[in-house]
């Protein structure tokens, strides 16, 4: 059996002028299976320098700090094409204001305090949408899942996923100490290979199953897939 090599996890730059702050994000990012942080830095200036350096995928971005505030940060990667996602967690709950973070298409908008769980829902709408726009073809149930925001994105099933049975896929996964199939699963809870499939699909794509391809010989490789576990924070 030849399984296909883990992805690399995302690369996250955490742009916060409050160092107690900057460290609970952070903290936050150890916790998430797929995600890493590359880069710290406390004002916009820096995370454009940091940008360049360190090429992250996603940034975490406080929008009032000296020496660079968060949205001339976010209108300026947007004018040069910077290919950065852009989580906003502030204090600023203007509407003006929100409404330019929204127009500038960030990820997710996160108005201070919020709780840590939030924050990684936050991350989990991220590598939803990042991991929908690497298909080369969306259905209609995609591009809305892409169009939506923030937490509305991950909470909001695909038309024909029903969540009894999106649970039971998962409950399968996990109890399983293995990779299994969309045959093996669909055998387990009772529903065909196809439908088995689509949900499998759609947890790779949540970022809540990790996808393996089983290759014999010639022919097309088939997909295995494994539990994604999400450790406790602290």
């Amino acid at each position: 059996m030849s399984a296909a090599p883990a992805a690399s996890p995302w690369r996250v730059l955490v742009v916060e002028d409050n160092a107690a702050v900057a460290a609970l994000h952070c903290k936050l990012i150890e916790t998430l299976h797929d995600f890493r942080t590359v880069a710290v830095v406390s004002n916009g200036d820096a995370a454009y320098r940091a940008v360049e350096a360190a090429r992250p995928d996603v940034a975490v971005v406080d929008l009032t700090m000296p020496g660079g505030d968060g949205l001339t940060l976010l209108r300026r990667i947007r004018r040069e094409a910077v290919p950065l996602e852009v989580i906003v967690v502030t204090a600023s709950r203007d509407a003006h204001t929100i409404r330019e973070a929204m127009h500038l298409g960030v990820v997710d908008y996160l108005v201070k305090p919020f709780a840590p769980e939030r924050l990684r829902q936050s991350f989990n709408a991220f590598a939803l949408r990042a991991r929908t726009l690497k298909r080369p073809l969306l259905a209609q149930d995609e591009v809305d899942l892409v169009q939506s925001t923030g937490a509305a994105r991950i909470q909001r099933l695909p038309k024909g996923l029903k969540r009894s049975t999106l649970r039971a896929v998962r409950e399968a996964l996990e109890r399983s100490d293995r990779a299994l199939s969309a045959d093996e699963v669909g055998r387990e809870i009772g529903v065909a290979r196809v439908t088995a499939r689509r949900y499998l699909e759609y947890l790779d794509v949540m970022g809540a199953a990790r996808v393996e391809r089983e290759c014999h010989g010639p022919g097309r490789p088939r997909n295995r897939y494994q539990h994604v576990p999400v450790r406790p924070i602290g």
